[in-house]
C-alpha cells in the first residue's frame, strides 16, 4: 500500500494496529525467577517471529549480491543495531544477526558490512551522487542530513518502490507521512535496526527520591491523562537541595530537580504537539508555529527551567547526576537504560514528556531525534532489488530485533518495574515528527532547544520574528524541488 492510499486511511486506526501488534509481541511468563526467564525470552527473541504478518514479497534469487548501507559512525550502535559480523554478543547483537542470516539465506545475498561516514558528514555520499557513482544500495542517516540529500534530488522516490509496503506495522507510516510532500517519500523510517526502537526521548524519574520528598503516583497520573507541563513545573518548584550549603547551585555537587541536554529541548515542543507546519489547501507545507500555544509553551518551558537554579539544562548537561542519584528527572533517550543506567543504584521510572493541558489526545513523542532514518539513492541498479531487500530487513526486524530490544533489553532489563514498561508501550505509540524537521535546516522547528536550552530566552515573538522569513524560504524551497521531480 502507497502513501496516496494512507492518507485516505485513519491514522488512529495504524496507530491502534501498531500497539496491539506490540501488546500482542510482548506477552510472555513473567513469574519465573530472573535468570530463567531472561534466558527463555532471549531464546525466543531470536528463533521465533513472535509477529506472523506476511511481508507479501515474491521469491527472488540474486546471486549472491552483496546489498551495501552507508551509515554514520558518531555512535557505534548506528552500525551495530543494523549489521553484526557473527552471533556472538548481547541479546540484541545476536537479533540483528540472525535477522540478516534469514534475509540473506531467503534471498540468495549478502548484507555487507556498512560503509562509515566520517561522523554526521554525508560529503562521502553527496559527492558520489553527484558524479552517478553507485556506492550503496540505502542510506541510513540522520533525517536532517537527508534532507539535504533529497533538496539536490539525489534520492529516489520510495513510494514508487513496488515492494515497500508503508501499510506495514515494521514501518512508521504518520512519521514517512509527515516528513514527505505530493505523495513522494524520499525518507522512511522503520525497525530496520535497533536504533529507531530505543531513540525515543522519555523522561526518567529517581523513585528513591521521589517516593522520598513526593506525594505522587507518576504511572497513574500519567494514566489519567493528568501528565502536563503544569504538573512537572510544579512538582520541579518544590524539589531541589543545596547539598554543601555553599550558596551555589551545581551539577556536580547539588541534589537537582531536572537535567537534560539543550537538544532534547525541542522534543517537549513535539509532546505538546504544537506543530512547525501544516499542509495548506494545495498539500504544501506551510508554517503553523506562531501560536499564542507555542508563546505559552515557551513561557512554561523558561519558568520551569530557566527560571529555577535546580533545573540544569546546557549543551554540556549529561546523565551523570541522575545515574549519580542526584537528579530527580532526566530527559534522554530510551537507549541509555541499555547501558548508562545499568549502573545506576536507585530504581527509576519511566514516563512520556508531559503533554500541555489535559484535553491533549495523547502523549507524543519524537520519533526520530537521533536516529536512523532511511533512503534509496537515485543512482541504483535495481530498484526492485533494493525494495525487496529493504522491506525484507525492515520486516524481519519487526520480528526479530524489535522483540529482542523491546520486550528483553528494555522491559525486562532496563524498565524495572511492569509500569515502566507500559510506559514504553504508551511512547513509542505516540511518535511522530515534522517536515520542518528535515527541510527547515536546524531553524524554528528547534525554537525551544535555541531558546531555552542555550539562550535562555522567553520572548518568542521577537525570536519568531527574526526566523520567519528564513524558514519561509526554506520550506519554499523544499516546495519547489519537490514540484519539479518528474512524475
Amino acid at each position: 500500500m502507497k502513501l496516496q492510499s494512507l492518507r485516505h486511511t485513519s491514522t488512529a486506526a495504524f496507530l491502534l494496529l501498531a500497539v496491539l501488534a506490540i501488546t500482542a509481541s510482548s506477552c510472555g511468563d513473567r513469574k519465573d525467577t530472573e535468570t530463567k526467564q531472561t534466558e527463555t525470552i532471549t531464546t525466543a527473541a531470536v528463533t521465533e517471529e513472535i509477529d506472523p504478518l506476511p511481508d507479501n514479497l515474491p521469491e527472488r534469487d540474486f546471486g549472491g549480491y552483496e546489498f551495501q548501507s552507508y551509515v554514520r559512525s558518531c555512535c557505534p550502535s548506528h552500525k551495530d543495531g543494523l549489521w553484526q559480523e557473527d552471533s556472538d554478543g548481547d541479546v540484541i547483537d545476536i537479533a540483528v544477526f540472525e535477522r540478516n542470516k534469514k534475509v540473506e539465506n531467503r534471498f540468495n545475498c549478502i548484507i555487507a558490512e556498512p560503509k562509515l561516514a566520517e561522523g554526521e558528514d554525508i560529503t562521502v555520499l553527496q559527492n558520489s551522487l553527484l558524479a552517478a557513482d553507485y556506492i550503496t544500495d540505502i542510506a541510513v542517516h540522520h533525517f536532517r542530513f537527508l534532507g539535504d540529500l533529497a533538496l539536490q534530488q539525489l534520492l529516489a522516490d520510495m513510494n514508487t518502490m513496488e515492494y515497500l509496503d508503508f501499510s506495514q506495522p515494521w514501518w512508521n507510516k504518520d512519521l514517512i507521512e509527515n516528513y514527505s510532500i505530493f505523495d513522494k517519500v524520499f525518507v522512511g523510517y522503520g525497525t530496520i535496526d535497533s536504533d529507531n526502537i530505543t531513540n525515543v526521548s522519555v523522561l526518567y524519574y529517581n523513585k528513591h527520591l521521589a517516593n522520598e520528598k513526593l506525594d505522587i503516583n507518576f504511572y497513574d497520573t500519567v494514566k489519567n491523562g493528568e501528565w502536563t507541563i503544569d504538573k512537572m513545573d510544579e512538582i520541579i518548584h518544590e524539589f531541589g537541595t543545596d547539598l554543601n550549603g555553599d550558596g551555589k547551585i551545581e551539577y556536580e555537587k547539588d541534589e537537582l530537580a531536572f537535567t537534560a541536554n539543550a537538544g532534547y529541548m525541542f522534543q517537549y515542543q513535539v509532546a505538546m504537539d504544537q506543530k512547525t507546519t501544516k499542509l495548506n489547501d494545495a498539500g504544501e507545507p506551510e508554517l503553523c508555529i506562531n501560536t499564542e500555544k507555542m508563546t505559552s509553551i515557551v513561557d512554561k518551558m523558561y519558568h520551569m527551567i530557566c527560571d529555577y537554579p535546580y533545573s540544569i539544562v546546557d549543551n554540556d548537561t549529561g546523565s551523570q547526576a541522575f545515574i549519580d542519584g542526584r537528579s530527580l528527572f532526566l530527559t534522554e533517550n530510551l537507549g541509555i537504560a541499555l547501558k548508562q543506567l545499568r549502573e545506576m543504584k536507585d530504581d527509576y521510572g519511566i514516563i512520556p514528556l508531559p503533554k500541555y493541558d489535559k484535553e491533549q489526545d495523547r502523549y507524543y513523542s519524537h520519533a526520530s531525534a537521533h536516529a536512523n532514518c532511511m533512503s534509496v539513492p537515485i543512482i541504483n541498479s535495481d530498484f526492485e532489488r533494493v525494495g525487496i531487500i529493504l522491506e525484507a530487513l525492515a520486516a524481519e526486524g519487526y520480528k526479530i530485533i524489535r522483540p529482542a530490544v523491546y520486550d528483553v533489553a528494555l522491559k525486562q532489563k532496563g524498565a524495572r518495574d511492569e509500569a515502566s514498561a507500559e510506559m514504553i508501550d504508551l511512547i513509542c505509540a505516540g511518535r511522530t515528527g515534522d517536515f520542518a524537521d528535515l527541510y527547515d535546516e536546524w531553524g524554528l522547528v528547534y525554537t525551544l532547544d535555541h531558546m531555552i536550552g542555550r539562550q535562555k530566552n522567553n520572548n518568542f515573538a521577537s525570536y519568531y520574528a527574526k526566523n520567519e522569513k528564513t524558514s519561509i524560504n526554506r520550506l519554499k524551497k523544499a516546495v519547489k524541488a519537490f514540484a519539479s521531480f518528474e512524475e
